[in-house]
């Protein structure tokens, strides 16, 4: 019975999280498709959570990777997705994708409305540089939203 339990609840809750990037195509790197890979991290977190209640959030999903071997293949879906947004700052180096922090059009959740936040970062061409996708939504405004990045952002190498 209780192992019944816990597998309906992990499968409500990763049901939930990807309803919540439903029309994205960043959808699809948030789907467990890079988990085999050691050089990936990639991490999901819905429902009661402490980091959530915190911030504000009912859904966050990063993921980081090697930029050499991620960028060419998320940053076309990034920016399919930053296409439909309503904010955007967007920077450009040597003519890569190196950062982009979007708001995506809120939906609404048992009446509520989301906001919804997209965030890009390439430090490409470092040698052995990584690249971040931050997703995430809640009732969180947009300067909360960019400050959370800010010092998110102080994290990657």
């Amino acid at each position: 019975m209780k192992r019944s339990f816990i597998a309906f609840m992990l499968v409500l809750t990763l049901s939930a999280m990807a309803s919540a990037q439903t029309g994205l195509e960043i959808g699809q790197i948030f789907n467990g498709r890079y988990a085999g890979d050691p050089t990936v991290t990639e991490t999901m977190m819905s429902g009661n959570h402490q980091f959530l209640r915190r911030h504000d959030l009912n859904v966050f999903a990063t993921f980081k990777g090697p930029s050499s071997k991620y960028a060419s293949i998320i940053e076309p879906m990034v920016l399919a997705d930053g296409a439909k947004s309503v904010g955007r700052n967007i920077r450009y180096k040597e003519g890569k994708l190196h950062y982009a922090f979007f708001m995506l059009r809120p939906i609404t959740e048992g009446g509520e409305k989301v906001n919804r936040f997209l965030y890009y970062l390439n430090n490409a061409p470092q040698k052995g540089s990584n690249m971040m996708v931050v997703y995430f939504e809640g009732p969180i405004s947009q300067s909360e939203a960019s400050s959370l990045i800010q010092s998110m952002a102080k994290n990657v190498k």
